[in-house]
């Protein structure tokens, strides 16, 4: 498909001869009509382009494939994992295979003003849903029949529906940002300092082993922000991480570049990996060689790797059989920080869902810490912000399959406000500056953007 072309063109032919053979039948709940194409220009340029409200983006690191969206064809909204998972049971049992894309929350605290069109749970099967993997790309057209229309009519609101998005004139993302008119640190340096010595009590009077803290940058434009511009900037990025988008309305999205897989499914077997322990990258080979080494061989870093990979080998030895460490404490580098990182398969036991599984590794103690429901009243009390989806799982899941990154790395765009976030572990060896300049390097990418750094 190349970058002029439109999407009804595509499924013509297709949406005419199921009309031609089926006058007289039912439409069923789910119409699906799918088409492999070429792709000439990139999903999430032709995603961008399009001035639909709603839509997503996923491209999974360490394989090709990437999982776009447009419009939505079905969205659940919901309060538990449970309710999600009925929501999109006659959806998977027409096809198990289809994905929707979406995510859920940190906490089940009541989600402050900006994140209050995400919700706690909320997941999007799009109108138009474009997949592409190494060697073919897919476009699909998904239709619910909601009320039940016979089948040719369906088909014709179809097609009504792909003649109306083409309709649209395609406008890439502009490349100048809008007029910053604040900025504001969530906490400033003195209270993240006070937060700080609160964490470090806790975990020298042994109530708390490790904690994650954040902070946040809100920063205000007076023309509001356009989230494609973010994300096709973040996109440009080199380095081995998951993009992930979800905007859910022209000014209000969720969107970041994230190193950290929660956990990928993929028939009957599940990946998951532990990433905490960080340094800056070096100016020099030689430079970052020696923070390389420093990071292996420090205390405070190798004791936050290992909570967290301890944790997560707790949990795939509850989930699976059969359960290897891939690799042990390896260097993970990207553009502005390197972490270390643990890798861990397993064959997952019978019954398990995509949501199952992802309660029991979120939130891991790379974003939370341990004893996790201390942490959980811990982090209710002292950090000065609701995370929001911020940490979360985000990703994308069918029946039996999934693939869901940890929302870390991450921004949300709510109309004239950028809102980003950074987390620092906190061990019994941390302090507070340092912590602070590690949170720093963390939101390089999009101080970067802004032209701050």
């Amino acid at each position: 498909m190349k970058s002029d072309s439109l999407f009804y063109p595509l499924f013509r032919e297709e949406i005419d001869r199921l009309a031609r053979s089926s006058e007289r039948k039912e439409a069923g709940y789910l119409i699906r009509i799918e088409k492999e194409t070429v792709l000439s220009e990139s999903v999430l340029d032709a995603l961008l382009s399009s001035r639909t409200p709603e839509k997503f983006y996923y491209s999974a690191k360490d394989d090709m494939f990437i999982l776009g969206g447009l419009g939505n064809a079905l969205v659940i909204e919901a309060e538990r994992a449970d309710e999600v998972l009925n929501g999109f049971c006659r959806l998977w049992d027409s096809d198990e295979q289809i994905p929707v894309f979406g995510g859920f929350a940190f906490d089940d605290e009541e989600a402050s003003p900006e994140w209050e069109p995400f919700g706690r749970f909320r997941f999007t099967l799009p109108f138009v849903e474009i997949a592409r993997t190494h060697d073919r790309s897919r476009i699909s057209v998904n239709f619910i029949n909601k009320k039940g229309l016979p089948r040719r009519q369906a088909l014709r609101e179809i097609a009504d529906a792909l003649q109306s998005l083409d309709s649209s004139p395609r406008v890439p993302p502009k490349a100048v940002l809008p007029t910053i008119t604040d900025r504001q640190l969530i906490p400033e340096k003195h209270s993240w300092n006070r937060m700080i010595k609160k964490a470090l009590r806790e975990i020298r009077e042994g109530n708390l082993k490790k904690i994650v803290l954040a902070r946040k940058k809100v920063i205000t434009a007076m023309e509001g922000w356009n989230p494609a511009q973010i994300i096709a900037a973040l996109a440009k990025i080199e380095e081995n991480s998951f993009t992930f988008y979800y905007q859910i309305e022209d000014d209000i999205a969720f969107l970041g570049r994230s190193p950290e897989r929660l956990f990928r499914m993929h028939d009957g077997h599940i990946m998951a990996e532990a990433i905490a322990g960080t340094r800056p990258r070096g100016k020099t080979p030689f430079d970052d060689q020696r923070l390389e080494a420093e990071l292996l061989n420090t205390p405070k870093e190798l004791e936050e790797h290992r909570f967290v990979a301890g944790f997560i080998e707790a949990g795939m030895n509850r989930l699976c059989t059969d359960v290897r460490i891939e690799s042990r404490e390896e260097i993970l580098k990207l553009q502005n920080v390197q972490h270390i990182i643990t890798r861990f398969t397993g064959r997952l036991l019978p019954n398990q869902t995509p949501l199952s599984v992802a309660g029991v590794f979120h939130p891991t103690p790379a974003v939370g810490g341990l004893p996790q429901e201390e942490i959980r009243m811990h982090l209710r009390q002292h950090e000065p912000f609701r995370r929001g989806w911020y940490a979360a799982p985000i990703g994308w899941m069918n029946r039996k399959n999934a693939d869901f990154a940890v929302g870390i790395r991450s921004a949300l765009v709510n109309g004239k406000t950028l809102h980003i976030f950074a987390g620092a572990g906190i061990v019994q060896l941390s302090n507070a500056h340092a912590e602070w300049n590690e949170t720093e390097k963390k939101m390089d990418n999009f101080a970067a953007i802004l032209g701050e750094v």
